[in-house]
């Protein structure tokens, strides 16, 4: 692997108590509840907004919801749809772009759609913050929209809209701005209930919990709030959907195994994909209890079609990695052979074994799509705006951004993109390394086993932002060790007498070696 290995000094304490040094955790990670939200009324433009859409009800007016079709898009726009509803709305729909077959943004068609059916109001979730000239259009044709989005404001091209709730806004004063999409659309739902003195169903919390964990933006926080209320409270949501998908679930003893249920419903819900503003995974949320099987199972049946797709072109990946990487990779799909939904899975697997800016491209129409993934420290919004002369549109987040650009363009952003890798040289080489959490000896497995037994659980659930754990053990001989910890990694074989430095994590209740060292390498 040859990344470097990043560690503070062992210190005499627990497992635990190393994590907390490490990772800088405050006492608060550990007890922060609903009750310790901020102040939802700080973030900009929320009244604003809640007042505009409780107008829009009372006068009956038109109402469309334009979301975006991955899960944390999805989430949002069913949150909102179904309050909507439970509040008096009788005259509200949704719209959810194809990413398969729309461009990046709101198109044309979208704006037809809203001129050519005389609607009052859109309302945008995860999304829209990057669609300044769409929404202008609509705004000219006497239609308010309110963006509720959670990517990273291009300030010099905001939209002029009606309201826009996003706390990465500069002059938003809500002082937590990691939410994702379906965070944001929740507190616009509870700011709306605050002022109608309605109640907000509490299934929601799971679906806000889902698309938080999907769109993987940091657990902590106000996140992991949201994230650690549903953990610990599993078997009180008792929503419609959540009974039909049971039978194809597993029993949920601990939070490893929640969390692995919630990512395989997300993984379900990817794939609904349908044209003309349709949605399979909202069509589920959305629909009566007795139609919900038949749905299931063609969403399921579409998640299976989707792993097919995915092995048919592992082999194409693992030629791919075979390449050599210097500090960032641009790979253009010029054989067709990754469909255009797994670019960023891709990228993000690039991006994650190499430790360096990734992008992948591929043909879709008459443009070309990028998806694009990097480590911490370089931030792709930043580097796309650098490279802006060269590009169509393009947003998303510091780590996980997208664009479309010209075919004829893509040399030129090639070297573009390449001189902005350069200035950030320094910071890409130094993420090239592995972080360690806690260290120990193998004579000192006692305080791992009080982690386990008394720790753990407090400090999940693990994702972005607040990663599963490494440790480092010293002093490990297989033939001596194994029975105390039995370290797996397939590709990897320890000889049986020789002495190990390793880095392992804890999968559910698997340890996996990540990197090992012989001890008499200098740490």
């Amino acid at each position: 692997m040859g990344f470097r290995w990043s560690y503070y000094d062992k210190i005499d304490c627990s497992i635990v108590d190393q994590i907390k040094k490490n990772r800088n955790l405050p006492d608060s990670f550990f007890s922060f509840s609903m009750n310790d939200m901020p102040d939802i009324s700080l973030m900009k433009d929320i009244k604003k907004a809640s007042e505009r859409i409780i107008r829009a009800i009372h006068r009956k007016e038109k109402i469309i919801i334009y979301g975006h079709d991955d899960v944390d898009g999805i989430t949002s726009a069913y949150i909102l749809f179904d309050f909507l509803e439970k509040i008096g709305s009788q005259n509200h729909y949704y719209y959810i772009p194809n990413r398969l077959v729309d461009n990046h943004g709101m198109q044309e068609n979208f704006i037809n759609k809203v001129e050519k059916e005389n609607f009052n109001l859109v309302i945008t979730v995860d999304g829209g913050i990057s669609c300044s000239e769409a929404i202008e259009k609509l705004q000219n044709l006497g239609c308010d929209v309110i963006v509720t989005d959670h990517h990273i404001v291009q300030e010099n091209k905001i939209p002029q809209a009606y309201a826009i709730v996003n706390p990465k806004q500069s002059d938003c004063d809500y002082p937590f701005d990691m939410l994702a999409g379906v965070g944001v659309t929740y507190f616009l739902i509870r700011n709306i209930a605050e002022i109608l003195n309605s109640e907000i169903d509490s299934n929601y919390l799971f679906w806000v919990a889902a698309g938080t964990i999907s769109d993987k933006v940091p657990l902590i926080g106000v996140n992991r709030i949201f994230v650690k209320k549903v953990i610990n409270n599993w078997f009180d949501f008792d929503d419609t959907t959540l009974r039909k998908l049971d039978k194809y679930l597993w029993n949920a003893d601990n939070c490893y195994k929640k969390i692995k249920i919630i990512r395989y419903i997300i993984r379900i819900f990817s794939n609904g994909r349908d044209l003309n503003g349709k949605n399979k995974g909202l069509e589920l949320l959305l629909a009566p209890e007795n139609e919900k099987t038949n749905i299931i199972d063609q969403l399921i049946n579409m998640q299976r079609k989707h792993k097919e797709n995915l092995y048919k072109v592992m082999e194409h990946y693992d030629k791919i990695k075979s390449e050599s990487f210097d500090n960032h990779f641009i790979f253009f799909d010029n054989e067709n052979i990754i469909p255009v939904e797994l670019l960023g899975y891709f990228s993000t697997k690039i991006s994650k074994q190499f430790q360096i800016p990734t992008v992948f491209l591929k043909e879709k129409g008459n443009i070309v799509a990028g998806e694009a993934r990097c480590t911490e420290g370089f931030n792709l919004v930043e580097s796309f705006c650098f490279c802006k002369q060269y590009l169509i549109q393009y947003g998303g987040h510091a780590r996980a951004a997208g664009f479309t650009i010209k075919k004829k363009n893509i040399n030129k952003f090639r070297k573009k993109f390449k001189e902005y890798v350069e200035v950030k040289k320094g910071i890409i080489e130094d993420n090239k390394k592995i972080d360690i959490d806690a260290v120990f000896t193998i004579d000192e497995i006692d305080k791992f086993d009080d982690y386990m037994q008394l720790d753990i659980h407090n400090l999940q659930p693990f994702g972005q932002g607040n990663p599963n754990p490494k440790f480092l053990l010293k002093n490990f001989i297989p033939k001596r060790d194994s029975w105390k910890i039995k370290v797996m990694n397939k590709d990897v074989i320890l000889k049986p007498d020789e002495s190990y430095n390793i880095i392992f994590s804890l999968k559910g209740s698997s340890f996996r070696l990540i990197d090992h060292r012989k001890v008499n390498y200098m740490l």
